[in-house]
């Protein structure tokens, strides 16, 4: 079916490192169709909704990099046809930040079509607060994994 893929209980995934700036976030605002200042891409805007000093990324930002972060780790053969993630947004990401997304196996469930991988995923910025965490998992076909002993 594809190449053979071992998951196991405990094993750390490929971490994922990203630039958070203005101009990343404006078009990743910009792609929803939404015009106007927000909170995410005027600082006057931000200031008066949110009293922050400035703007801040949307949670959805992080949320792609954990899709992102999951697809490259199941491939996307498997992520796309099965994936899921669930993450909570701890602390506001800022133009500036560096946001390190990681990752733990935290379980591995048999079922009749394959097994539910399920990850537990931490997004971290440069100073190691943490801005987001949650689980993610996906369905990988029996095919793909190792025989049962």
């Amino acid at each position: 079916m594809g190449i053979e893929r071992d998951y196991t209980e405990g094993d750390e995934i490929p971490t994922l490192t990203k630039s958070i700036t203005q101009e990343k976030i404006n078009l990743f605002e910009g792609s929803s169709g939404r015009t106007g200042p927000s909170q995410f891409t005027d600082e006057a805007t931000a200031r008066e909704r949110l009293g922050t000093r400035g703007t801040v990324a949307s949670g959805r930002v992080t949320l792609t990099y954990s899709l992102e972060l999951l697809r490259r780790y199941f491939g996307s053969d498997v992520y796309n046809r099965s994936g899921t993630v669930d993450m909570r947004f701890l602390r506001p990401t800022r133009p500036g930040d560096t946001i390190t997304l990681s990752g733990k196996v935290i379980g591995v469930e048999r079922l009749a079509n394959g097994n539910r991988v399920t990850v537990g995923v931490t997004a971290t910025n440069q100073d190691g607060d943490t801005t987001a965490a949650g689980t993610g998992s996906a369905i990988v076909p029996s095919g793909y994994m190792p025989a049962q002993e």
